[in-house]
């Protein structure tokens, strides 16, 4: 357990929103993971605490619970200083590695699909941003250079991609790129895919250079780009 067990993770940065059953609950609390929004070592809130965020019963909470420590993603402690503690995946690479092959068509379409609607998103972005939004960029950024480990750049680069989807002023879009997002780093994160921050980082700022300016072309290309040099760095761990 990592450093930030005494805190439970506080989902005041996801957007949350009621819902239903315990397979429901179970799912969103992996996308949650899969963004990066609940990490290896977090500490999930109270049981009567996360029950009433999520709007179910504590019942439905337990078995939703039990489904991901089943799966090994999470394990449960008791005692005062307990509770549910996200965990690092404990799968045999080899048996992931061959999953992941076998969905590299899939990941492929959905990095085809990325590339369409954030390279879109993005030159909306250059024409309809407000202050907020390029503040929200620039800090998610400025997180991501000073990330230390995988988690903390996947949640800055989760970050920066929603802030600009967000600014393209399109609800749908925002949504097409959280899932996206969700539907590719499910598979790869089980991987042990090394996060490549510097690489990413120069992408990004090439994006919010061209959002700032203005310039939709632009940030149209240097997100077509970035999504590319992604597409080529996933194929490489794939095939190594």
């Amino acid at each position: 357990m990592s450093e930030r067990d005494d805190a439970p993770h506080d989902f005041s940065r996801a957007a949350l929103q009621p819902v239903s059953g315990y397979q429901a609950v179970a799912g969103f609390l992996r996308r949650e993971m899969a963004l990066g929004r609940i990490r290896p070592g977090d500490r999930l809130p109270p049981e009567r605490r996360l029950a009433e965020q999520l709007g179910v019963s504590r019942e439905t909470l337990r078995q939703a619970l039990r489904i991901l420590e089943g799966s090994g993603q999470i394990v449960i402690s008791r005692g005062a200083s307990g509770g549910a503690f996200v965990q690092d995946s404990a799968l045999d690479p080899r048996l992931i590695r061959e999953e992941v092959r076998t969905r590299s068509a899939e990941i492929g379409e959905l990095t085809e699909f990325r590339s369409i609607v954030e390279s879109g998103g993005a030159a909306l972005a250059a024409v309809r941003r407000s202050d907020a939004d390029l503040e929200a960029m620039s800090q998610a950024q400025q997180d991501l250079a000073a990330a230390v480990t995988k988690a903390e750049s996947r949640i800055a680069d989760t970050d920066f991609h929603i802030a600009l989807a967000e600014a393209s002023g399109n609800s749908f879009i925002r949504d097409a790129v959280e899932e996206a997002r969700v539907r590719m780093f499910e598979p790869v994160d089980l991987m042990s895919f090394d996060f490549v921050k510097e690489s990413s980082w120069h992408a990004h700022e090439q994006i919010l250079e061209a959002v700032r300016r203005g310039d939709a072309d632009a940030a149209d290309a240097a997100m077509r780009a970035h999504l590319r040099t992604t597409r080529e760095e996933f194929t490489r761990v794939v095939e190594s």
